[in-house]
């Protein structure tokens, strides 16, 4: 059976820790298509409020991309964060929670009841 070089960019913690070449016998889900993988990158943080995976590539220029492209991601989430953080008044009300983390601990005991 034949191998083939492929590309893998590793995020973990939504943190891209990895890009780097392997070897693969069937190189199967491959996209070909930067889009694809960063539809299949917000599909996951819609799915799991995480962008970890593993994302393969046949070019290590797309997966070079890619890694930027999740990187600033994350940056974009964080940057959101930041202004509505500095934008609530807690003065009116002392607790905050981030939208882009999923319901808060007061939500989802609010839900239980």
């Amino acid at each position: 059976m034949e191998r083939e070089r492929v590309y893998r960019v590793v995020v973990c913690n939504n943190l891209v820790t990895a890009v780097e070449s392997i070897e693969v016998a069937a190189p199967s889900g491959i996209s070909g298509e930067n889009l694809e993988v960063t539809l299949q990158l917000a599909g996951n943080y819609r799915g799991n409020g995480s962008v970890d995976g593993e994302y393969l590539f046949t070019s290590i220029h797309q997966a070079k991309d890619f890694a930027l492209v999740a990187l600033d991601f994350v940056k974009r989430l964080m940057e959101k964060s930041e202004q509505g953080l500095n934008a609530h008044n807690f003065y009116s009300e002392p607790n905050w929670h981030n939208p882009s983390a999923g319901p808060s601990a007061d939500t989802r005991e609010k839900v239980k009841h």
